[in-house]
């Protein structure tokens, strides 16, 4: 195994070799490119404003001025007298000019340039292979471990000791993990203990959903089920419990149909089968339409715009996803805060550019170590938020699972006895 990872790590310094010394010689190319168009553009430029002040105009005032003159370069093998022999012929005044000037700050310039360039291209050279074999470490590490393991044999003591200590997991126990004590099996022991962490998190995840669903359907089914008795028994001729108990069967058949709405989201949810129309958005607009609409069916509590900005407040999503979640945080804010009291619904962008509509209510408000666990599923911080309200502990869940598909977060402030601030923030296009 040794001499397979050390044949991986030849094969990769090679490739980072390879890789950078095919990136500085682009660069290399690219910088004589970079001189050459300079030097070109340089000299043009000159051209123009020497010829123009020997003729004393403005290339500012004429229109499509273009020099007509020429270099005269004298007959000389001494690059010393070449240079200071250069001259510029203007036709028009049958005169040239000395170019000495404009050839010393050239090169000079394209010196300082190319010693720049030159530094580059060998810290590049020198240090180029060593940060791009960094970059490719993770490849390394997984080629030397699928050679490892495409290499290895599997009838030896290692892989049987592999073998046993797999057949004895306990999967009631809290640490399932497994350890044959050969040092040569670390790197599958490790990548083994993580795939089972991440499983036993999951089942544990599922079991505690399929417990909470279980008991929130349990509690309006045994409801159904005694007053359903109760009707066999006496509704036939009393007629306030006829009506006490259709009441009561209403009320908990529409809890238990939400929740199996809710519940069959979130599966579809985890499916990836909750598909999105996404799609340019007011959030503005959007909560306009929910205060009207709370307007007209909630006349217990007193809902307020607060501080609207004349714009629209454009975001990147499914609109009907986005309006739901926004729905479900006002729901929340109805039924935790007293009747009479105000709720504000807001839409803005952020300081930081992001658009977000906002809730706040003044309502009962959640304790500083509860804000955190308001997403989870079935989670109720208090006495006060049970099945009295005609919440299900899912709402917000939904809510999250929105925000996150959209690549979108949640910002939650809460006081105690002062209500609490909901704030979704939302991506642009």
């Amino acid at each position: 195994m040794a001499k397979s990872s050390g044949k991986s790590s030849v094969k990769m310094n090679s490739i980072a070799r390879r890789i950078s010394a095919d990136f500085n010689f682009r660069l290399l190319f690219v910088f004589l490119l970079l001189d050459i168009i300079f030097i070109v553009f340089r000299v043009e430029l000159w051209r123009v404003f020497a010829e123009a002040d020997a003729l004393g105009i403005s290339i500012f005032e004429t229109e499509n001025f273009t020099p007509e003159g020429h270099f005269v370069i004298p007959e000389t093998d001494d690059p010393a007298e070449l240079l200071l022999g250069l001259r510029y012929y203007i036709p028009e005044i049958r005169e040239s000019i000395s170019a000495v000037s404009m050839a010393v700050e050239t090169l000079a310039v394209t010196a300082v340039m190319s010693a720049a360039e030159l530094f580059w291209l060998v810290t590049g050279f020198i240090g180029g292979g060593r940060h791009v074999r960094k970059k490719l470490l993770p490849l390394d590490r997984l080629a030397a471990t699928a050679q490892m393991i495409s290499s290895a044999s599997f009838e030896g003591d290692s892989f049987r000791d592999l073998e046993a200590a797999l057949e004895n997991i306990d999967a009631s126990q809290t640490d399932c993990r497994i350890s044959t004590g050969n040092s040569e099996l670390q790197g599958i022991e490790s990548a083994i203990n993580n795939l089972i962490g991440r499983m036993k998190r999951s089942y544990e995840q599922q079991a505690r959903f399929v417990s909470d669903a279980s008991h929130e359907l349990r509690t309006p089914i045994s409801v159904i089920q005694g007053y359903a008795n109760m009707l066999d028994r006496w509704g036939k001729e009393d007629e306030r419990v006829l009506d006490e108990s259709i009441t009561a069967i209403k009320t908990e058949s529409e809890n238990m149909s939400r929740l199996v709405e809710q519940l069959l989201f979130l599966a579809r949810g985890d499916n990836g089968r909750n598909q999105l129309n996404m799609e340019e958005i007011d959030l503005r607009a959007m909560t306009e339409e929910i205060y009207d609409e709370y307007l007209m069916v909630d006349e217990k509590h007193r809902y307020i715009l607060k501080n609207m900005p004349d714009e629209r407040v454009m975001a990147y999503g499914d609109y009907a996803m986005i309006k739901q979640a926004a729905r479900i945080i006002a729901d929340n804010a109805a039924k935790y805060t007293p009747e009479g009291n105000e709720i504000f619904m807001s839409a803005y962008i952020s300081d930081s550019g992001i658009p977000a509509f906002e809730i706040q209510d003044t309502g009962i408000g959640i304790a500083s170590e509860d804000v955190a666990k308001i997403f989870e599923r079935f989670y109720r911080a208090d006495d006060a938020r049970n099945r009295k309200t005609g919440g299900t502990g899912l709402g917000l869940s939904i809510a999250k699972w929105i925000a996150d598909r959209h690549g979108g977060y949640f910002e939650v402030k809460s006081y105690p006895d002062a209500g609490t601030r909901i704030t979704m923030f939302l991506p642009v296009r």
